[in-house]
């Protein structure tokens, strides 16, 4: 009877424990860019798990309910309404330029929805805790100062110079390349000038062309009661208490972070589940293989221009291993049997089959996540953004091809095919990699909650900061006291020379 009231006493304090350790957390991630939201979904989730409030503001609900987890949204139409295509022209300066057109043009849309304004001017909530992305979207940094809570900033991939530049974390120019620059570390003049340029862009520059846009769509739409008492947009950037950042050094570019920055790549990689009956027959029958082709959930091969959609198409259909491609064609397109086609598949768990022998990817950041933590080598045809450089470190490191889109002939592509398929290169070094990415003292989601919960625990954790956001940039970079002590000499010499 003892041992029975010790037990059920033990059981209540822990779950009293585990109560009063709850926080209301509020994910604000308005902008509808699928691959953003959907590499930090399984934090929001795991917390709900673990007995945290979670309300998320998203342009992605989920399709299923789980407790403590509370959707808000969407607040914008999802569906398509820009070919990619016209994206793959960017250069190392458009690209800036687009994450600013970006920003000032979905601001108004997502800010101006009904359900927008109505949770933002409402008083019923209360938070311990926010957490947002700033990418295109600084001015969401304002639900810090409504809700009086600590802020955490998810960075989707790599952290590029507008969001170091706030935290005072080194993103020097020498090394570190901007994650749209068609370069990895190892840059030569031309390359360390474009991504000087670039880097001067994100640092000066959008501060008068950009900034300021944000500061007009925060002013707009975030008025709260007590908005007048607010700090400067600045500020508040300059105040977040963590960084989580999806990204990996064993896959990514490795560079110094603050202990307020940490790596949490790979928190969607979970044990790969059973596949649907007609996909598990497929693999499985494939004596010579399968072949995974997927450009991601935004390249749709509709837009592709004929030409090139001919030449993916001629390739893989003289393949003697099996394809699964991603893509819907219409009913004029006629394909040979080897290959199967869909609107959807569940790349993970597909890139786990043993009979899976090449995925032909876009580079995006979560394919390459997947494709490493399953040890499947690559051919890459990136478009934009990060996936040129995602696609350079795979091909220094040896366990990928890149085949560049506006130069690609169908020759260049089967090659490619061929050589990463025969070269038995590829896969030991896919392997190695593999080894390196999963070493590490614990999961991704783990870590990411671990830290989550720290800056809950510890009040904001303002501790994580560094004392240099207090400085400009002259101080900073200690230009006043170089030109003193240039002065000094030159004086010394000079009085040297007279004398």
């Amino acid at each position: 009877m003892l041992r029975s009231m010790f037990i059920c006493s033990v059981l209540c304090i822990a779950a009293c424990t585990i109560v009063t350790r709850a926080a209301n957390i509020l994910v604000f991630m308005p902008l509808p860019i699928k691959s953003h939201f959907r590499g930090f979904q399984p934090l929001f989730e795991e917390l709900a798990h673990r007995g945290h409030n979670v309300t998320v503001a998203s342009s992605f609900p989920l399709d299923r309910q789980i407790v403590n987890y509370t959707d808000i949204g969407p607040f914008i139409n999802k569906e398509r309404v820009r070919n990619v295509m016209e994206l793959v022209h960017m250069n190392f300066v458009t690209s800036v330029q687009m994450k600013w057109d970006l920003g000032i043009r979905f601001s108004d849309v997502v800010m101006s929805h009904e359900n927008m304004k109505k949770f933002v001017q409402s008083n019923s909530d209360s938070f311990d805790l926010v957490m947002i992305e700033t990418f295109s979207q600084e001015y969401t940094i304002a639900m810090g100062h409504k809700f009086n809570a600590p802020v955490i900033n998810l960075a989707p991939a790599m952290p590029w110079v507008s969001i170091s530049k706030w935290l005072h974390n080194p993103s020097t120019f020498s090394y570190i390349p901007d994650v749209c620059l068609h370069s990895t570390g190892d840059m030569g003049f031309v390359d360390r000038l474009k991504n000087t340029i670039t880097g001067l862009m994100q640092s000066y520059v959008e501060n008068y062309l950009y900034l300021p846009k944000m500061m007009e769509a925060m002013n707009k739409h975030f008025k709260y009661e007590g908005w007048e008492s607010r700090p400067p947009l600045e500020h508040m950037l300059k105040n977040v208490s963590l960084t989580l950042v999806n990204s990996n050094f064993a896959i990514g570019v490795p560079r110094p972070y603050l202990p307020g920055i940490v790596e949490v790549g790979g928190m969607h990689l979970t044990t790969p589940k059973s596949l649907p009956e007609n996909l598990q027959t497929f693999l499985d029958d494939a004596d010579d293989g399968v072949i995974f082709f997927s450009f991601g959930s935004v390249v749709n091969l509709n837009d592709v221009p004929k030409e090139k959609l001919n030449i993916f198409l001629s390739v893989i259909q003289k393949l003697r291993q099996k394809v699964i491609l991603k893509w819907t064609p219409n009913d004029s397109v006629k394909l040979s049997k080897n290959i199967m086609t869909g609107s959807w598949f569940p790349q993970n768990d597909i890139l786990a089959h043993p009979n899976v022998r090449l995925f032909i990817t876009h580079g995006g950041l979560h394919s390459i996540e997947e494709t490493v933590s399953n040890a499947i080598p690559i051919v890459g045809v990136p478009f934009f953004a990060d996936q040129y450089l995602n696609m350079k470190i795979a091909e220094e490191k040896g366990y990928g091809k890149l085949v560049n889109f506006f130069e690609m002939t169908e020759e260049s592509f089967e090659n490619a095919i061929i050589e990463v398929l025969s070269n038995v290169m590829y896969k030991e070094m896919v392997k190695i990699q593999s080894q390196i990415f999963k070493d590490q003292p614990m999961k991704p989601l783990d870590r990411a909650v671990y830290w989550v919960e720290y800056v809950i625990r510890n009040g904001g954790a303002k501790h994580l900061i560094s004392d240099s956001i207090e400085l400009n940039d002259v101080e900073y970079v200690v230009l006043d006291l170089s030109l003193f002590l240039l002065g000094l000499i030159g004086l010394i010499i000079f009085s040297c020379v007279i004398w």
